[in-house]
């Protein structure tokens, strides 16, 4: 059955898949990060069914927040530009902690 003209459209933001999030898991306690998987988020009048939001240890400063399109994943740093990636791989390669975040110190 079909819905007429349905008011709700697709989340910005898409599910990740289960190996994705071992491996992002892996990837953030390797750095001594804290990842924390937000589901059905809202921002700015967006919908995201998952992001993953990475925290430094001990600290309540969010680094990057993570999500993926149908098309790509999407990082979203505190400070910067938003970057694009073809896979989650990808992206975790080319996010560097700062040297304090690995010791869990936090960065400003």
């Amino acid at each position: 059955m079909k819905l007429a003209n349905s008011p709700m459209k697709a989340p910005t933001g898409l599910a990740f898949e289960l190996s994705d999030l071992v491996m992002a898991l892996g990837w953030s306690e390797f750095h001594a990060l804290r990842m924390v998987v937000e589901l059905d988020h809202c921002t700015a009048g967006e919908e995201y069914e998952e992001v993953l939001a990475f925290y430094p240890a001990n600290s309540g400063f969010r680094r990057w927040s993570m999500w993926r399109t149908c098309d790509e994943i999407v990082v979203e740093p505190a400070k910067g530009s938003t970057q694009h990636f073809a896979s989650l791989a990808g992206a975790l390669d080319a996010l560097s902690p700062a040297a304090g975040e690995t010791a869990g110190q936090g960065a400003a």
